[in-house]
């Protein structure tokens, strides 16, 4: 195994838990992401303070949307985590907005199943949550790991233990960046199986290196420092 970075160990050291990760958000135009869903289930998106207008969208507040999403066999409120989820990791730039939330609409029962049933799963089996969202293709169109990670990890509800992390393009380049594993090298933006459970296992691990009998670290903390450290990543990738 890699030994952790110093870095991470100091942004770790840095940040609490409740500021990395439970006030992690972004205020967003939320009518403007209830414009595109429209009346489709799961709809409309709220702020953490309950508007639909303009407000904060946190990593909190999503979590209080997990076990609804896992409980509703319907799969509505697996679609409400959906959009949610989906504003939370998109902000203010909808240039492929449109065709997610068109991929879900065309069979709203299907994909809300689907969720249902992957939120389910990433409890307690990250590598069968994966697989039921991407056997071969995406079983969403125009929804990748990049993004459907996101509503794995929001269905553990926040919980230090969860084992489905998000890992998208920027955490894969610093952690290719930290260990030169070929598996990390971006640009990944539809990688398989095998490097969503190596990338997971690499920040559990360093995770569970930084926890102390005083604070257990969340490999959700690692991600997030991974992010942040990620930017930039287009611009190395394309020196590769």
């Amino acid at each position: 195994m890699t030994r952790r970075p110093d870095a991470l160990a100091a942004w770790v050291a840095e940040y609490p838990r409740q500021d990395a990760i439970h006030r992690h958000g972004f205020r967003l135009n939320i009518g403007k992401w209830n414009a595109l869903v429209g009346l489709l289930p799961g709809a409309p998106l709220v702020s953490e303070d309950g508007g639909k207008d303009v407000g904060l969208i946190s990593r909190r507040s999503l979590f209080q949307l997990a076990a609804a999403a896992r409980r509703d066999d319907s799969g509505t409120a697996a679609l409400g985590l959906f959009w949610h989820a989906l504003a939370w990791g998109t902000g203010s730039n909808h240039r492929n907005t449109p065709g997610r939330i068109k991929s879900v609409a065309a069979d709203t029962t299907r994909s809300g199943q689907l969720l249902r049933d992957a939120a389910c799963l990433a409890v307690s089996d990250s590598k069968a949550a994966f697989l039921l969202l991407k056997p071969s293709h995406t079983a969403l169109k125009h929804w990748g790991p990049n993004f459907f990670t996101k509503f794995l990890y929001f269905a553990g509800a926040g919980k230090v233990d969860h084992p489905s992390v998000i890992v998208d393009a920027r955490v894969l380049a610093t952690l290719h960046a930290e260990t030169n594993d070929k598996r990390f090298k971006p640009p990944s933006a539809s990688y398989p199986v095998s490097t969503y459970m190596a990338a997971c296992e690499l920040m559990q691990d360093w995770a569970s290196e930084l926890s102390t009998p005083e604070r257990t670290v969340g490999a959700d903390e690692v991600e997030r420092w991974a992010f942040s450290e990620g930017r930039g990543w287009r611009a190395r990738a394309s020196n590769l």
